[in-house]
C-alpha cells in the first residue's frame, strides 16, 4: 500500500506533457522573437547606413564606392597572394626533404644491409644542418639504428595501411607534421620517410625531421610584405579614389550651383567649357536653356512696359490661346486725368510737358500697383486704373479707393517739391466707379489689348470729368457698399444726368479713410516715398 502511494506521488510529481509542450512552445516562440528582433537590428542598421550613403555628396559617394572596390580587390588579391605563397614555400621545404631523404637512404642501403653502424652513424651526422634538426635509420619494426638531432616523439608514425603500402612499394615516401618542445616553446617541424631498398627489398627507413621555423618566418615575411603593400595601394586608390571622384563630380557641382543661379533668378549664368562628351552636351544644353529663359525675361519686361504685369504673365503662360475674348467680371475702374491741360501744354515746350506727363504718370502707377491695381491705358493727360482684373481681387473696391487717396496725397507732396522750385503745380481730378464689367481681348485678331468696358466704366470716366481739381468722386452705389461705407469717410457731391437713363445718378466726394484704415495710406506714401529716394540714389551711383 505504501508503495502505491508513493507510485502516486511520483506521477502527480512528474508535469504532464501538454505543459512540456507548451513550454516546447514557448522557448521556440522566444528564441523566433529575439532572432526576428536580432534581424530587424541588422536590418534597420544597414538602411540608417544606406541613407547616410544617399545623404552624401556625389564626390564622396563615388569615391566610397570606388575605395570598397579597390579595398575588397586588394583583400582577395592579398588572401590568393598568401595562399600562393604559403603553398609556394610548402612545395619547396617538401621537395627539399624529399630530396634529402632519398639521398640519405639510397647512402644508407648497403651499410644498413651490412649492419655497418659505424657507417650509418657517419650517414645520419653528415645530413645533419641548420635545417635538418634530426636523422635517423630505422629497421623494419621500428628500431633505430643510427639517429642525429632530435627524436622521433612518435615510435611508430605509420598506421598498418600505410606501412604495407610502402612495403610493397605503393608508396613511395610518407610525410607528416608535428611539434616539439625546445625549450619553453614549441617548435613546428616536419617529418620525412623514406624506405631504404636494396634490390626491390626493403630493409629499414630513412627519416629527415626539417625545421618548418625558416619556412614560416618565410611565409610571415611574405604575408607583412603582401599586407603592407595592400595598405599602401588600398591607401593610395582611396587617395586616388577622391581626386577622381572630384575630377568627375566638378562638372556636376558646377551645373548644381548653375541651376541655383538660374533658380534665384540669374539668368545670365554660362559655361565656357569646350567639352565632347555627356557633360559637354549637358552643359550645352543648359545655356541654351538660360539663353532662352533670358529671352523670355527679356520679352516679358518689355512686355510688362506696354501691359500690366498680370496681364504679360497671362499672355506668356497661354501663348498658344491668344485671341479675342472677353467675360463679365466685378471690378472696379478709376479715371484721373489733369485739370487745365490745354491750357498747361500751350504754355510750355513739348518736352517739358512729355517730362511733366511722365513724372506725375509714374506717381500715378506706383500707387495703382501698390494696392494691386492695373494700368488699363494712358490716354493723353488722363490714365485708367483697372480692378479685380485680370486676376480676381475680393477687395477690389476698397483698393480703388485707396489708390484713388493715395495719388491725391502723391500729387500734393510733388507739387510742394515744383512750388519749391518755382514751377506751376499740377491738379488731378480722380472718378472710381464699382460694378459689373466686361473684361478681355478686344480690338482686331491682328491688334488687340485687354481692356474693360461697360456701363460702369462709362460712369467713372464721367466722374473724372465732373470732379474739380484735387478731388475724388464715387457714386452713391459704390459708396453704400458694406466694404466702402465703413472704411470710407464721404460726403453727397452732386447729381448728375447721363444718356439713356431718366433717373439722375447721385454721387459722393471721398475725404479719407476712417481712422482704423488711415494708416494704410500712410505706409504706402512713405513706401513710394523711400523707393523714389533709393532710384535717385541708385542712378547717382
Amino acid at each position: 500500500m505504501s508503495g502505491r502511494k508513493n507510485s502516486k506521488s511520483a506521477g502527480d510529481a512528474s508535469p504532464p506533457s501538454g505543459s512540456i509542450n507548451r513550454i516546447r512552445s514557448a522557448m521556440v516562440v522566444n528564441v523566433v522573437t529575439r532572432i526576428q528582433s536580432l534581424f530587424g537590428k541588422i536590418r534597420q542598421f544597414f538602411r540608417r547606413i544606406r541613407m547616410r550613403i544617399e545623404g552624401m555628396p556625389l564626390a564622396y559617394k563615388l569615391s566610397f564606392y570606388i575605395t570598397v572596390l579597390v579595398v575588397s580587390c586588394m583583400i582577395l588579391l592579398g588572401i590568393i597572394l598568401v595562399q600562393q605563397q604559403t603553398q609556394l614555400l610548402q612545395k619547396q621545404i617538401s621537395e627539399h626533404g624529399s630530396t634529402l631523404v632519398r639521398l640519405m637512404a639510397k647512402a644508407a642501403r648497403e651499410p644498413l644491409l651490412a649492419d655497418d653502424k659505424l657507417a650509418l652513424d657517419a650517414i645520419t651526422s653528415g645530413f645533419a644542418s641548420n635545417n635538418i634538426v634530426g636523422t635517423a635509420i630505422a629497421t623494419l619494426d621500428g628500431e633505430i639504428i643510427s639517429q642525429a638531432g632530435v627524436l622521433l616523439e612518435e615510435k611508430n608514425p605509420l598506421t598498418r595501411k600505410e606501412f604495407d603500402q610502402i612495403i610493397e612499394g605503393e608508396v613511395d615516401m610518407h610525410k607528416w607534421g608535428w611539434r616539439r618542445l625546445s625549450g619553453n616553446r614549441e617548435k613546428t617541424v616536419m617529418s620525412f620517410l623514406q624506405p631504404v631498398r636494396f634490390k626491390d627489398v626493403t630493409t629499414g627507413f630513412a627519416v629527415v625531421t626539417l625545421n618548418q621555423a625558416d619556412m614560416l618566418a618565410a611565409i610571415g615575411t611574405a604575408i607583412n610584405a603582401i599586407i603592407v603593400a595592400t595598405i599602401l595601394i588600398i591607401s593610395l586608390g582611396i587617395a586616388m579614389s577622391f581626386a577622381l571622384g572630384r575630377r568627375i563630380t566638378q562638372p556636376i557641382d558646377r551645373l548644381v550651383s548653375a541651376s541655383h543661379a538660374i533658380g534665384n533668378g540669374d539668368y545670365t549664368f554660362r559655361f565656357k567649357d569646350q567639352r565632347q562628351d555627356e557633360l559637354g552636351l549637358l552643359m550645352e544644353a543648359f545655356n541654351q536653356m538660360a539663353e532662352g529663359m533670358l529671352e523670355k525675361t527679356q520679352v516679358k519686361s518689355a512686355l510688362s512696359r506696354y501691359v500690366s504685369p498680370g496681364v504679360a504673365r497671362q499672355i506668356l503662360s497661354n501663348l498658344d490661346d491668344v485671341g479675342l475674348s472677353g467675360k463679365r467680371i466685378e471690378g472696379t475702374v478709376v479715371f484721373a486725368d489733369i485739370k487745365g491741360f490745354t491750357q498747361i501744354s500751350e504754355r510750355i515746350r513739348p518736352e517739358d510737358l512729355v517730362a511733366i506727363l511722365n513724372r506725375y504718370f509714374t506717381l500715378v502707377t506706383n500707387a495703382c500697383e501698390i494696392n494691386s491695381g492695373m494700368v488699363d491705358k494712358y490716354m493723353g493727360d488722363g490714365v485708367m486704373l483697372v480692378f479685380g482684373a485680370p486676376e480676381p481681387d475680393k477687395d477690389h473696391a476698397f483698393n480703388a479707393v485707396c489708390c484713388a487717396l493715395l495719388i491725391q496725397r502723391l500729387i500734393a507732396h510733388e507739387n510742394i517739391l515744383r512750388d519749391k522750385q518755382e514751377l506751376f503745380p499740377v491738379q488731378f481730378r480722380i472718378g472710381v466707379n464699382t460694378g459689373s464689367m466686361l473684361a478681355g481681348n478686344m480690338g482686331s485678331a491682328d491688334r488687340m489689348e485687354y481692356t474693360v468696358v461697360g456701363d460702369t466704366v462709362n460712369l467713372a470716366s464721367r466722374l473724372c470729368g465732373i470732379t474739380n481739381a484735387g478731388e475724388i468722386v464715387i457714386s452713391k452705389e459704390m459708396y453704400l457698399r458694406d466694404d466702402i461705407r465703413h472704411r470710407v469717410l464721404a460726403g453727397e457731391y452732386q447729381s448728375i444726368r447721363l444718356r439713356g437713363i431718366s433717373q439722375p445718378v447721385s454721387t459722393y466726394r471721398v475725404e479719407q479713410l476712417t481712422a482704423q484704415f488711415q494708416e494704410t495710406i500712410d505706409r504706402q506714401f512713405n513706401v513710394i516715398l523711400e523707393s523714389q529716394r533709393n532710384e535717385r540714389e541708385h542712378e547717382k551711383n
